[in-house]
């Protein structure tokens, strides 16, 4: 269980904390441990956003923080995703575009938009007052879609990267880490949260049918991008209704 949650940190964020041997049902396993990762990174955030700093450099520092925290892994995905769904004509074209290291305009249009959406809408959320519960739940909601992906989705035949290793996570497991996130999202936004995880869970289900039709299946680059359009769909949903009273933050 160990090496599981060290592998969720070293897939998921930039600490040097890899196992030395990673076996599969540990790869697999780790999944479990994703909303955790998610709800440290968002907790990091949160303290963040309580420093009495100038809002520009507040932001910039959390954007900063959300970025480098993450080694833009996420923002990688997102943009071999651009680059493979929208340069290919066939799933054979599109999965050897994603593999290219190289990213193309699609990606970089792909990365430059994604964090003109977060610095606006982050913008607004530390306007709103008590921003730190929004950013503390927001990344564990989008980290928990992902645990919904590998429960729900398969990846492309004859795939062999990582994204094929978490496929096939455990219903057992996938009840326990939403039960536990349903509660994070209750005890910070109570009702309100349980739409921001139903927001994540749905951009989730999106993104893996897209993938279904673009490239047969469900690769790390379309969990990389999940990630990153889930937490975007989940700031755009409170900034979008923080005024009409409907978020109790």
């Amino acid at each position: 269980m160990l090496n599981s949650l060290r592998i969720a940190f070293s897939t998921l964020t930039l600490l040097p904390v890899s196992p030395k041997e990673w076996k599969g049902s540990d790869v697999k396993t780790s999944v479990a441990f994703y909303p955790l990762v998610g709800a440290l990174l968002g907790g990091l955030l949160a303290l963040l956003s309580l420093i009495h700093l100038n809002h520009s450099l507040l932001l910039l520092l959390i954007l900063f923080t959300w970025v480098v925290g993450t080694a833009a892994f996420h923002l990688d995905g997102l943009a071999d995703c651009c680059d493979g769904f929208f340069g290919g004509a066939t799933p054979e074209e599109r999965r050897r575009i994603m593999k290219d290291s190289a990213t193309g305009a699609y990606g970089v249009t792909g990365i430059a938009l994604d964090l003109l959406f977060k610095y606006s809408l982050v913008s607004g959320i530390l306007a709103a007052g008590e921003a730190w519960k929004t950013l503390l739940l927001i990344p564990l909601a989008a980290r928990w879609a992902v645990t919904l992906s590998c429960a729900v989705f398969k990846a492309p035949p004859g795939d062999k990267g990582l994204g094929s290793e978490v496929m096939g996570f455990p219903t057992p497991l996938f009840a326990v880490a939403t039960l536990l996130s349903l509660a994070a999202g209750i005890a910070l936004l109570r009702l309100q949260g349980l739409t921001v995880l139903l927001i994540a869970g749905l951009v989730a289900l999106g993104m893996g049918f897209l993938s279904q039709s673009k490239v047969k299946g469900l690769t790390g680059d379309g969990l990389g991008a999940t990630i990153e359009l889930g937490e975007i769909a989940c700031l755009f949903f409170v900034v979008a209704t923080f005024h009409t009273g409907f978020i109790q933050l």
